[in-house]
């Protein structure tokens, strides 16, 4: 325990409010859920006081105060949410005059007249309690096992309450994020495909229509491909990816992705080369694998510099069949790696050739080979030294 002053701190008290901040909840406005909560607690335990506290820095904050009107906040010290956070247990004193601990707490020998105090902590799923929620009276009482696991469970419902506002808050961020982003994604294509269709109407020359032409399927196959992420992302997270796995060499699906992704690298003049160093036997959704093959070999492609080298090497060792392409590309840094299958995630790496990237790519990746029960493996040696990713599936 660290200390300052009188106050004893938590030994991760830095990390603690570092995930308070992350709930967002100090400061929000009062909220009917946790206003029932306080006052259930105060019928059950017959108590005049209910409280749900958040311990910051230098305050304990009241989410919620039943029979405490006026009130919003108490220093830290010597507030005793502030000693109740520092265990995991159910933190009680039954008669706070005769309590070392409480002696000297002005609540205790001042006019208000504290005498019972009883606290469950506000613990999150990575371990870190966010403050307590009390009951307090101003008669001393006993406090039983029966009584310390009602207040538990009343504090985990509070916690699962503030779970949900912030997965609520994470969804409208997110929802707006693929909206900004498909909006962005999709205007350069919707432009290029419109003006470009003005040219053709008045244009009489053949060569040019037919190059005009080419360009309007070009940026029509980018609106495709940024429609299609979006679909595919959402129907798995809406649990409505169905595969149909069949039995299949590996070596056939990696054959035709390469084959599909030829013409992007030679317009890049990049060497896309495939080794087959075996054909393991693998059991997958032919067209979900093929998708998850074609989106790492087109990932290679759009980070790479041009005249650069992507290898892509299929092979078999102890029952596992691999997937493994080499790119001579702008490579990851740490920060790239620990958040490089999330969702829209932007890293330090950017297209070469002003390709358009979703940012959801490698998340759908991630999770077609974890629904293939796979895994996926990425590895760099830093900034500019090219990227490896592997796949790996259980052979038949």
């Amino acid at each position: 325990m660290q200390s300052i002053g009188k106050l004893t701190l938590p030994p991760n008290e830095a990390e603690r409010l570092q995930a308070l901040k992350r709930y967002e909840i100090l400061d929000t406005p009062p909220d009917g859920s946790f206003d029932r909560i306080t006052a259930l607690a105060s019928r059950l335990f017959q108590v005049p006081i209910a409280i749900v506290s958040l311990v910051d820095e230098d305050r304990i904050w009241f989410k919620s105060h039943h029979g405490l009107p006026g009130v919003e906040q108490i220093d830290r010290d010597p507030g005793l949410c502030a000693s109740a956070i520092l265990t995991d247990e159910v933190y009680h004193i039954s008669n706070a005059i005769e309590d070392p601990r409480s002696l000297a707490n002005p609540l205790v020998a001042g006019a208000f007249g504290l005498r019972f105090y009883g606290a469950a902590p506000l613990k999150t799923k990575d371990g870190f309690n966010l403050g307590t929620l009390c009951v307090i009276d101003q008669k001393p009482r006993a406090f039983s096992q029966e009584e310390e696991m009602i207040l538990k469970d009343l504090a985990a419902i509070v916690m699962d309450e503030i779970e949900l506002r912030m997965a609520s808050r994470k969804a409208v961020r997110m929802q707006s994020e693929v909206l900004e982003i498909a909006a962005h994604d999709m205007k350069n294509p919707i432009t290029s495909i419109s003006t470009l269709a003005e040219f053709i109407q008045r244009e009489e020359n053949r060569n040019v229509i037919t190059e005009m032409a080419f360009r309007v399927k070009k940026s029509s196959d980018r609106l495709i491909h940024i429609i299609e992420e979006l679909l595919e992302s959402a129907f798995i997270d809406a649990g409505r990816i169905h595969l149909k796995k069949e039995m299949v060499p590996m070596g056939e699906i990696a054959s035709e992705a390469v084959a599909s992704n030829q013409i992007l690298a030679k317009e890049k003049e990049q060497i896309l080369t495939l080794h087959l160093e075996d054909n393991p036997l693998v059991k997958v959704d032919r067209e979900k694998m093929r998708d998850v093959f074609n989106n790492l070999i087109s990932n290679a492609i759009k980070f790479t510099e041009k005249g650069k080298a992507i290898t892509i090497t299929v092979k078999e060792t102890a029952g596992q069949a691999y997937f493994v392409i080499k790119d001579e590309g702008q490579g990851l840094t740490d920060k790239d790696k620990e958040k490089l299958f999330g969702k829209f995630t932007r890293l330090s790496a950017r297209p070469t050739a002003g390709e358009t990237s979703t940012g959801l790519g490698l998340s759908i990746v991630k999770m077609l080979v974890d629904h293939h029960e796979g895994q996926i493996i990425a590895e760099s040696e830093g900034k500019g030294k090219g990227s490896t990713f592997t796949v790996v599936l259980s052979v038949v």
